[in-house]
């Protein structure tokens, strides 16, 4: 079976059953944006890296819930944003903003409106991507959804590697204006987890 071509919520199915193939599917497609949500937030690598494989290790561990999640993406910026949150409490990470984050704590984590505020930003991010040129749109569209690197974007598209970072840089000062716009409470804690981190890839 070939599951790269299988669907999201069949691979999710596959994984509740235990199926091993399914589940390393899942991290290939997933562990980037993982990551990004996890080291935006940190300042130690070696830390974030940690982090997201535990994150997927309590996945596997719980994979029999995974049928029945609907927005698989939106779940696992909340799980990682907790994540990162019990780490600081059990060890002694930094954490960028962190003294904002610490003041959020008690009423964002395991909040029903976290679900709603990611779905709302993501949903805002999509419309404003769809609004950029093409270019742009496919060079937000590589990095951001499919975790490249400049170089590899460059390549792609055949652009330099300068246009590359030119064309990413203008999408992520556009969606960030945006969002100050739409979105100005959710500014501070949001954008860099969803946005910042895969924009500046080397």
């Amino acid at each position: 079976m070939i599951y790269q071509n299988l669907s999201e919520q069949l691979l999710l199915t596959k994984c509740s059953d235990s199926d091993a193939s399914a589940f390393n599917e899942i991290y290939n497609r997933y562990k980037a944006f993982v990551y990004a949500v996890v080291s935006a937030r940190l300042y130690d690598e070696d830390s974030a890296k940690d982090i997201t494989q535990d994150i997927f290790v309590n996945l596997w561990a719980s994979r029999e819930q995974l049928r029945n999640i609907r927005e698989f993406k939106t779940y696992l910026f909340v799980l990682s944003r907790n994540q990162v949150v019990s780490a600081y409490r059990k060890q002694n990470i930094r954490l960028k903003g962190e003294r904002y984050l610490i003041e959020q704590l008690d009423e964002l984590e395991h909040s029903a409106e976290d679900h709603r505020f990611a779905r709302e930003l993501n949903g805002t991010i999509v419309k404003a991507v769809e609004q950029l040129p093409e270019t742009m749109r496919n060079c937000y569209h590589l990095s951001k959804n499919e975790g490249k690197k400049n170089g590899e974007i460059a390549d792609m598209l055949n652009l330099s590697e300068k246009t590359v970072r030119n064309n990413v840089s203008e999408a992520l000062k556009r969606l960030r204006l945006n969002l100050q716009s739409s979105h100005p409470e959710l500014m501070g804690l949001l954008l860099f987890t969803l946005l910042h981190p895969l924009f500046f890839q080397n």
